[in-house]
């Protein structure tokens, strides 16, 4: 009867276990942007590059339970080149493969940890994006970094966690969107 009890204790708490998605479903967010920044005609490409050790953007690290990876849907450098274009060409900039004007959004890093190192789970994300403007062999590099934390009692889900990067992604976006320097690149204004 013992052993019994043991075995449906221990089926109990394994069922108890979390269990966490193949995939994560990053979706910042490019706010509308204002047409006529450039001149008509004014054409540029927009590529991205990973350059983390991972391809995972959410790490789950709590005791008791291996660590788990999750990676995005899309590769975030893919997203984040996708975004970004989206809004340039709201500011009036064409997409042109041939250009002589590029931007290279780069992943240094981007990841939302989830942790328990005492009473309290602790959320914590880290995002670092580089921009390169390229015009005519001129060259401007931008970097963004953003961290943000959050404690709570209750675990968080993976939907929390995807907050936390978008959130840092879309302050991102739109930074560089509105960064006078890179307008003025695009423009061959160094």
């Amino acid at each position: 009867m013992k052993k019994l009890m043991l075995l449906l204790s221990a089926l109990l708490f394994v069922g108890c276990a979390a269990t966490w998605p193949q995939k994560a479903n990053l979706n910042p967010v490019v706010d509308d942007q204002l047409d006529g920044f450039y001149q008509p005609g004014v054409d540029v490409s927009i590529d991205g590059q990973d350059e983390r050790a991972g391809s995972q953007i959410i790490k789950i690290a709590l005791p008791d339970s291996p660590v788990t990876l999750i990676p995005n849907q899309v590769a975030p450098h893919i997203l984040l080149a996708e975004r970004l274009q989206d809004g340039f060409l709201q500011q009036g900039l064409a997409r042109g493969n041939q250009s002589n004007i590029s931007i290279n959004v780069v992943v240094e890093e981007l990841q939302a940890t989830l942790t328990k190192p005492g009473v309290m789970f602790n959320s914590s994300a880290k995002s670092r994006i580089k921009l390169t403007i390229t015009n005519n062999g001129n060259i401007l590099n931008k970097e963004y970094n953003r961290v943000s934390s959050k404690d709570s009692v209750t675990r968080p889900d993976i939907h929390d966690l995807e907050v936390l990067l978008n959130e840092q992604l879309s302050e991102i976006m739109a930074q560089a969107l509105a960064d006078n320097q890179i307008r003025g690149a695009i423009k061959g204004q160094f």
